[in-house]
């Protein structure tokens, strides 16, 4: 029998599971993978990263309905903001790139406007400066036009 791994030509061969299979693999070849213990289709390591793979499958494929509510952005003076909680604390921007574990020439851009911040500096800068970076929007619904109706291209156009 050939190994399933390596393809040589030997006598004796193991079963064993490799990256969640189950190959059947000469001697030298044990080593990448791991003991088959003869009941179970796969081993309960692999079995759980699997699972855990198709629950994050599953939540990124659902959709999500952008409308459906309220929802939270970022405000359009967060540069102001944060410039002045800044200024309230008496920090200067290294103090605050150290109190937030990012570089100072990255806050000093998000002052400057240049970049708007991820997520995940948003909350870092509102919990260092005890400030409100988010607001609530309220999501718009369905506009109407004249008579009750939708809105049609003829609405968004001047007539003369």
């Amino acid at each position: 029998m050939r190994c399933e791994l390596c393809g040589k030509e030997t006598g004796a061969h193991k079963p064993v599971f490799v990256e969640g299979t189950k190959l059947n693999v000469c001697p030298a070849c044990t080593r990448f993978g791991d003991k088959f213990s003869g009941g179970s289709s796969t081993p309960a390591s692999s079995r759980s990263v699997i699972e855990e793979r198709l629950e994050k499958r599953k939540r990124r494929m659902s959709s999500r309905d952008v409308f459906s509510g309220d929802s939270e952005e970022l405000v359009l003076d967060y540069q102001a903001r944060i410039r002045d909680a800044r200024g309230r604390l008496g920090w200067d921007q290294e103090r605050l790139a150290a109190e937030t574990k990012e570089k100072k020439s990255i806050i000093a851009k998000v002052e400057a406007g240049d970049i708007t911040p991820p997520e995940s500096l948003v909350k870092k800068l509102e919990k260092a400066l005890g400030i409100s970076l988010k607001e609530k929007v309220l999501s718009g619904g369905e506009l109407k036009g004249p008579g009750g109706r939708g809105l049609t291209l003829g609405d968004f156009i001047k007539k003369e």
